[in-house]
């Protein structure tokens, strides 16, 4: 209905006047008629919520969240007051007013009783409160991993829930592949959310609508859910399929999909993928050996595809980089053992690709290579290599041509995981260490080997790199041989570090090698001018191993609530 002070002043003197032919009584009638209407519909009572109902979610594997329906007599929007007695919240989890309603409840605690109260407003400010709700949650399973925070200063982190992705050690040298988690946890530990993966996942990203995906490592799964667990969306590599699949499952053209999947502005996903190459006159030992012959290699590739699982565009890295240089770890083949059982001897694993990050204005990506201990961008529309940022030992030409050289003090990355661009287009990563040496030159001692954060400063119009921040081994001495990340925090600028491939020897000693000790993880958070620490988790279990791939800080658990970067 109209106000009336939006009535043309001209018709409403016309009506109160009983001009057009109409007796003064009549105009006065529609006068009356006019005004009684408004002032029904601006004096209307609050707004009326029919058929509420709270269910906790019915997805198993997402236990700790619950949905509430509702039909409300006028477009409203519903805001919600959650409460275990000793914890709360306050959220409005979308704004947009609406008459039908089915909301999420998230960031419940396990094992508790959780009271709801709704208030709904509609669209001229008056509210109703609906009567308290109840929903209770399912304790957490007896093989989670411990939590405990040893750290936390609320005031100077980054505000938001922490999301970790897990793996499990049932023996010393082999993670639990058919057992996965990934959660999020607030600044003391609490558990607020977890979805039971049934594979060892990567990293939990958000997408643009919303919803989360993450990558399995048993054979090439990719994931789209949505927060209380549904899959949404399935695709596989179709070149090497262990596993039965489902009918929805969408096949993509690679032997399987690894360590990292990006959502491009387009909505295409770009992955790492593998293939195994043929390859003459491959050296077969570390220089100065001159040793040669035929082998099998595992090729990382990098592929763009449509939701429809079209591939859009692939490159291989052996075009890219030098496909018989040896770096740190090259002859290792493990990870591919599953997949390639069939290769005897198993192809050797000479590149083993671990990150991505896509610059959307330029179509350039920049890849991180563990076991060449080097990144490197390339320009997607040509494949051209633009720079490689690594130890310049082992490059010949024409790739040396493309090394960044140092200006000033640096020590190279190897090893490293988990990279990004900061604000202001500085390069982020986690420096594994390893063994800090690319052969031929001799590995440094395994007590003196160290991990960090490192970020560098890259002028491409000079070809040079800076190192421009760092943390470890001068604030704390600290070694994770796998996995780990480091991420900028857009907030307060700190930087949360995932130290999540630790391991003890049988002394409680830090070891380096995967068969000799116990797995445990950390994720803390430093700030970046003064270095401090201001929290701290820490994942160890006195028996069972737990590794944490990578961490992210999203700002809240509700997607149109989450402004994160990811």
């Amino acid at each position: 209905m109209t106000p009336i002070s939006k009535l043309k002043k001209k018709q409403f003197n016309k009506y109160a006047d009983g001009e057009a032919g109409s007796p003064s009584c009549y105009g006065l009638l529609n006068l009356l008629t006019i005004i009684i209407i408004f002032l029904t519909f601006g004096c209307a009572g609050p707004p009326v919520a029919m058929d509420v109902n709270l269910i906790p979610n019915p997805n198993p594997n997402v236990p700790l969240a619950g949905i509430l329906t509702f039909t409300s007599d006028r477009p409203v929007v519903p805001s919600l007051y959650i409460t275990d007695g000793m914890n709360e919240q306050r959220v409005t989890p979308d704004d947009e007013p609406r008459t039908n309603h089915e909301i999420l409840v998230l960031g419940l605690r396990p094992d508790r009783m959780h009271e709801v109260i709704v208030t709904i407003t509609d669209e001229r400010g008056h509210e109703s409160v609906l009567d308290t709700l109840q929903i209770s949650t399912p304790p957490l399973p007896d093989d989670f991993p411990p939590i405990e925070v040893s750290q936390v200063q609320s005031e100077s982190m980054e505000p938001g829930i922490t999301t970790l992705s897990i793996y499990r050690w049932d023996v010393p040298y082999m993670p639990n592949i058919e057992w996965g988690l990934v959660m999020a946890v607030d600044q003391l530990g609490d558990v607020l959310w977890y979805f039971r993966t049934p594979f060892l996942p990567t990293e939990l990203r958000r997408m643009k609508n919303g919803n989360l995906f993450l990558m399995g490592h048993r054979d090439g799964r990719l994931w789209e859910i949505d927060m209380l667990g549904n899959i949404v969306k399935k695709w596989h590599s179709a070149g090497v399929i262990l596993e039965e699949l489902t009918k929805e499952s969408i096949p993509v053209e690679t032997d399987y999909f690894h360590h990292d999947v990006i959502e491009l502005l387009s909505g295409n996903l770009m992955a790492l993928g593998v293939e195994v190459q043929n390859m003459d006159d491959f050296p077969i030992e570390y220089p100065p050996s001159t040793k040669r012959q035929n082998a099998n290699v595992v090729a990382d590739v990098i592929l763009e595809f449509e939701r429809n699982g079209n591939t859009v565009r692939k490159w291989s890295i052996t075009d890219i980089l030098d496909p018989r240089r040896l770096g740190e770890g090259s002859f290792t083949n493990f990870m591919y053992a599953l997949i390639y059982a069939k290769y005897d001897p198993l192809p050797f694993d000479i590149t083993h690709s671990n990150a991505l990050y896509y610059i959307e204005e330029q179509d350039a990506l920049i890849i991180s290579s563990k076991h060449q201990c080097a990144i490197y961008k390339i320009d997607m529309a040509s494949g051209e290599l633009l720079w490689i940022l690594g130890d310049p030992i082992g490059w010949d030409k024409p790739w040396s041509e493309k090394l960044l050289q140092p200006k000033g003090d640096i020590t190279w990355p190897c090893h490293q995981h988990g990279l990004e661009m900061t604000p202001n287009g500085n390069l982020l990563l986690y420096d594994n260490g390893a063994e800090r040496a690319i052969p031929p030159q001799e590995p440094m001692p395994e007590e003196e080997r160290y991990s960090r954060a490192v970020e560098y400063r890259i002028d491409e119009t000079t070809g040079t790199v800076e190192e421009v921040w760092s943390y470890g081994p001068d604030q704390e001495h600290f070694m994770s041989p796998f996995v780990c990340d480091a991420d900028y925090l857009p907030e307060t600028g700190n930087i949360l570090i995932t130290d999540g491939g630790r391991i003890s020897g049988p002394d409680g000693e830090p070891v380096t090698d995967l068969i000799k000790g116990k797995k445990w993880a950390r994720v803390f958070e430093v700030t970046y001018e003064d270095k401090k620490k201001v929290w701290e988790l820490i994942m160890k279990h006195p028996e069972t191993g737990f590794s944490i791939y990578r961490a992210q800080r999203l700002r809240s658990l509700y997607p149109k609530l989450d402004h994160s970067t990811g």
